[in-house]
């Protein structure tokens, strides 16, 4: 059985890389007429455009979330084939919230240097990132030291403290 698995969970898996570095380019908005971008393009769409029809709401402010979704579905499919679901839920949780944690230091980063606040990407970023920022400033004004803003150490402190926890429960349950 493993022998017939195994190429499907590769080929799931380097559909994956596929996805993201589609998703990559369209939000760099490289030029849609580049062969490489158009073999992608291709190999994309048709998942991108069956999730659009299904799940409407994966459009959520301009932003397009169906690449997240194919690949949440598709590493949760790879991870069903393999038998080891848990694992795969607190992974994809994980890797979620690292993510976002990569987005908060991005977003400190661009605080501190001029960019155009009208540049798509930029507005992505803050789109993400602000509402929590927002509700630590809100919620713990004292954070905001002499004009230096503290929120994203606070937001990313919890993310840590949360992925933390993920971890020790899902050690904790594969210990049974």
């Amino acid at each position: 059985m493993d022998f017939l698995l195994q190429p499907i969970v590769l080929f799931i898996q380097i559909y994956i890389w596929i996805v993201i570095i589609a998703t990559i380019l369209s939000m760099l908005q490289v030029d849609p007429r580049q062969p490489f971008v158009e073999i992608l393009h291709r190999l994309t769409e048709p998942a991108f455009s069956f999730i659009r029809q299904k799940m409407p709401f994966t459009v959520v402010g301009g932003i397009d979330l169906s690449p997240l979704v194919l690949i949440i579905g598709l590493q949760l499919l790879s991870s069903l084939l393999t038998g080891n679901i848990f694992i795969a839920i607190v992974g994809i949780i994980s890797s979620l919230i690292y993510s976002y944690i990569i987005l908060i230091i991005i977003s400190a980063i661009l605080s501190f240097v001029q960019v155009n606040p009208y540049n798509p990407i930029v507005q992505i970023i803050n789109r993400l990132t602000n509402p929590p920022l927002r509700f630590v400033r809100e919620k713990l004004p004292f954070v905001v030291i002499g004009g230096i803003d503290l929120s994203p150490l606070v937001v990313i402190f919890a993310l840590q403290i949360l992925a933390g926890l993920l971890q020790k429960i899902t050690f904790a349950l594969l210990a049974f």
